[in-house]
């Protein structure tokens, strides 16, 4: 849960056990165990609905990165017909903003199997999530699960898109103490998808 979501629901949740172990000192009072609950059900309500916008953003973005190599790709092609019309009239290929250059070598579709390194932020909340730089990728795709028994590092729970970034490394603060959290990663570029890694782990 995010902390300052987690740090305000678990408040709540151990004055609604008092006041359920105490109920006759409440029964006369306006504020209730279940309206106390009522806003526990709010907060977490509230990070279902972040966690749902960050798995759109996510989706989004990716989706926008391929959109963008495919249009990259039509507009290479697009450039090399009018070269082979006008014959590579420098005057002429001014007019559709093409500039005469070397051919660049694309970058081939990444095939490095990427390592995720898990480790505690200084601050002592969350982890900083890193991985080895790939020369071949634009960005890196990240996935995350939360594990059942903390205990286990074998049983990968199920994996969903976490983060889009250029970076090599992030932090991440939404880390529940005492539960077991998953990442894997791999690289992207325009031309295709490096495999996923193995799933790593840690417990704060």
């Amino acid at each position: 849960m995010i902390k300052y979501l987690s740090d305000s629901s678990n408040r709540l949740k151990s004055l609604k056990s008092g006041m359920e172990k105490n109920a006759a000192v409440w029964e006369n009072q306006t504020d209730k165990p279940d309206m106390v609950q009522l806003k526990i059900d709010a907060l977490a309500s509230k990070e279902r609905e972040i966690d749902d916008l960050k798995t759109s953003l996510s989706v989004k973005q990716s989706e926008a990165h391929a959109l963008s190599g495919d249009a990259e790709a039509y507009a290479d092609r697009i450039e090399s017909l009018a070269v082979g019309l006008e014959n590579g009239n420098t005057d002429k290929l001014n007019e559709y903003g093409i500039k005469l250059r070397k051919a660049i070598s694309k970058k081939p579709a990444p095939t490095q199997v990427l390592i995720p390194i898990i480790e505690d932020d200084s601050d002592g909340v969350g982890f900083v999530v890193s991985t080895q730089f790939d020369a071949n990728a634009d960005i890196y795709e990240w996935q995350k699960g939360s594990g059942t028994d903390a205990s286990r590092t074998d049983v990968v729970p199920e994996m969903k898109l976490f983060k889009t970034t250029t970076k090599t490394s992030f932090v991440d603060d939404d880390v529940p103490k005492g539960v077991r959290i998953f990442y894997r990663v791999r690289s992207v570029n325009s031309v295709g998808q490096g495999p996923w890694s193995q799933a790593a782990s840690k417990v704060q």
